[in-house]
């Protein structure tokens, strides 16, 4: 916890004490006086300890509106990083995990943005005209051109590079529960950092700030292409190490920064109903989407997810299984393994345990071949029903796992 800050001015004088104050006790030191402080002084957040490229931070805008509410504070820097950062007094009932789900919900519906929708959404926070974001940039790095920046920010939105910061007070008495949230969520495209923000107070009526980063996540990058409506032959695949080989799609060369195109409106429309599934169990999080073929769901296992795909067009093969890292299948599978035979037999049929194809781990996996579905939407139900039955029965098997592990020290 902390304690006071002791002041040393000057050798053989009195020493002054500043004393820990507490938010929203006294003149009107709230969520929403944080949030302006913030953005006043953006020094405060501690970008070099979280994620040193998204800085230096230039404050973009407050209640950013999306789709699922609206983002506290929004910042960004001259190659076009957004920073979003959501404020929190921790007594606060809605605080804790909510918070946390809530900031990655902001992530998933601004990565789905143009750099127009982010132009116009931030013309409507500010009041300004025109475009918000790159005069902003540009008063701070001159040296900036205007499609350089576009640019920038639109392959920064699309591939859900995003800065997530929840800052408040009294992190440290929930960072264990809520590690465990950001850990199953680390799939996707995104950095996370905890900070706790203490005020102490000063002689004189001042005040000193002191942000901790209690926890953060490392940056995980999604695979990323650009999708092509021409692709010659001789094209090559992307390579995506979640997948066996057969799940190749066509695409351009690995590492290219990923493109908007007719194909990938197209690749969202067709699994969007995959992407709307409700399932059984409450905590379960929502699948999103991959590129080029598959949708995520994670499971409690830190690294690890169920993953749904199609490839090979009304030829190819349907298929939903267990995935995630290696280290971490092989840890999660030295519990499951001595169960697999009973997972089998709750699995739907068809449901094989095996070897991976590319890594040395392994995993519960069921195929169809497209063709033996009437149309799509067999194909969706199909696919809904089989990741909520995995759901139902890997989950609360990994959860009594991982509470073993916890109690054994």
């Amino acid at each position: 916890m902390y304690g006071d800050f002791i002041l040393l001015e000057k050798e053989g004088q009195p020493s002054k004490r500043a004393e820990r104050l507490a938010f929203g006790d006294t003149s009107g030191r709230n969520e929403a006086w944080l949030r302006d402080t913030l953005l006043q002084y953006p020094d405060i957040l501690p970008i070099r300890e979280i994620a040193p490229s998204f800085g230096p931070l230039i404050p973009l805008c407050r209640e950013l509106r999306t789709s699922v509410g609206p983002v506290d504070a929004v910042f960004i820097n001259r190659h076009g990083l957004l920073t979003l950062v959501e404020c929190k007094l921790w007594r606060n009932p809605e605080a804790r995990r909510k918070v946390v789900g809530q900031v990655l919900d902001y992530a998933s519906a601004i990565s789905r943005w143009a750099h127009s929708d982010l132009q116009r959404q931030v013309a409507m926070a500010t009041g300004r005209q025109g475009n918000v974001p790159f005069e902003l940039v540009k008063a701070v790095a001159p040296d900036v051109q205007e499609h350089q920046f576009v640019d920038a920010t639109a392959s920064a939105l699309g591939q859900g590079r995003f800065l997530l910061i929840v800052a408040g007070d009294g992190i440290r008495e929930d960072v264990e529960s809520m590690a465990e949230f950001i850990n199953r969520n680390m799939a996707a495209g995104f950095s996370l950092g905890l900070v706790e923000v203490a005020l102490y107070g000063l002689e004189g009526g001042g005040i000193a700030m002191q942000p901790r980063v209690v926890a953060k996540t490392q940056t995980v990058h999604r695979t990323v292409v650009a999708l092509r409506e021409a692709a010659g032959p001789g094209v090559p695949a992307p390579i995506n190490e979640e997948l066996p080989p057969e799940l190749q799609a066509e695409g351009a060369a690995a590492g290219e920064e990923f493109v908007e195109s007719p194909k990938q409106a197209a690749y969202r429309k067709w699994w969007q109903p995959v992407l709307d599934i409700k399932f059984d169990d409450p905590d379960q999080e929502s699948p999103t989407l991959h590129w080029p073929n598959n949708v995520k769901t994670p499971l409690p296992w830190p690294q690890t997810w169920l993953i749904s795909y199609r490839y090979g067009g009304t030829d190819g093969i349907v298929g939903v299984g267990t995935g995630g890292r290696e280290e971490a299948l092989i840890g999660l599978f030295e519990y499951l393994g001595s169960q697999s035979q009973e997972i089998l037999a709750e699995l739907p049929a068809g449901t094989k345990y095996r070897k991976d194809e590319i890594k040395d781990v392994m995993t519960f996996t069921v195929r169809r071949k497209a063709a033996e579905f009437a149309n799509n939407d067999d194909m969706h139900e199909w696919i809904k029903a089989t990741m909520n039955t995995y759901v139902n029965v890997l989950r609360p098997r990994i959860v009594d796992v991982m509470r073993q592990q916890k109690e054994g020290g």
